[in-house]
């Protein structure tokens, strides 16, 4: 299966990335997103199937994103590096 760098890897939704449709950096919603750590997103918790999500080549959407942060603050997922 080809990868779409559009297509969030964990929900395969569209990821809205900005620089996909050619406008800059400054202007996705990345930039002012809080993201979770390392450890929950190279963690088989937040990937979906058993791909840790580091090993991606496309940009999580705004909504995975969120829902990571909220499980990383709400102490399910127990940070040890």
């Amino acid at each position: 299966m080809k990868s779409d760098a559009s297509v969030c890897p964990r929900c395969q939704l569209q990821n809205g990335c900005s620089v996909l449709q050619g406008q800059s950096i400054e202007q996705c919603w990345c930039r002012t997103q809080a993201f979770p750590s390392k450890t929950i997103l190279d963690s088989g918790k937040a990937a979906a199937g058993s791909t840790a999500l580091l090993n991606s080549k496309a940009c999580l959407c705004q909504a995975c994103i969120q829902q990571l942060k909220q499980l990383e603050d709400s102490q399910l997922f127990i940070q040890v590096d």
